[in-house]
């Protein structure tokens, strides 16, 4: 013989049932993200790099992924001091494909003065020569070289 519900239990499924929407909804709003107009975003799992976010509202899943630097893709500028012998170089450079750019965005400064230096060593002293040295190194990645200079020493 069955019983016919009675209000507390009714009560009890309506409040697990309201804990329930509010848990998911909280855990919804903690992953949502909002990636500014002309940026990227790196999202990591296990700290290891999984993808690049475009701009707008990204949601990442909360506890497995965390979000990683947020970078510019265009106005980038750096003065990159070679050795004394060779002298300088300051070049602005912008992200085109920040996807293709990948794990390499959190540190792309670095990784472009890096290419620079050794494009330094190698290039000649024109300035559109070292531009098109740069351009070939960094392209593979999605980047591309607006302007450069170089000071001699």
């Amino acid at each position: 013989m069955a019983f016919p519900p009675t209000l507390a239990t009714k009560m009890d499924f309506l409040v697990a049932l309201s804990l329930f929407i509010a848990a998911a909804a909280l855990l919804a709003a903690a992953g949502l993200r909002r990636v500014p107009e002309g940026s990227a975003l790196t999202v990591h799992r296990f700290g290891r790099y999984r993808r690049t976010l475009g701009s707008g509202w990204r949601w990442l899943c909360p506890g497995l992924e965390r979000a990683g630097a947020t970078v510019e893709l265009a106005g980038h500028h750096l003065h990159v001091p070679a050795d004394a012998a060779r002298g300088e170089a300051e070049l602005y450079y912008q992200i085109l494909e920040p996807a293709l750019t990948g794990e390499a965005l959190d540190s792309v400064d670095d990784w472009v003065a890096a290419q620079t230096r050794e494009a330094i060593a190698q290039a000649g002293a024109s300035a559109e020569t070292f531009k098109q040295e740069m351009n070939r190194r960094v392209g593979r990645l999605g980047l591309r070289v607006v302007r450069c200079a170089l000071h001699p020493a």
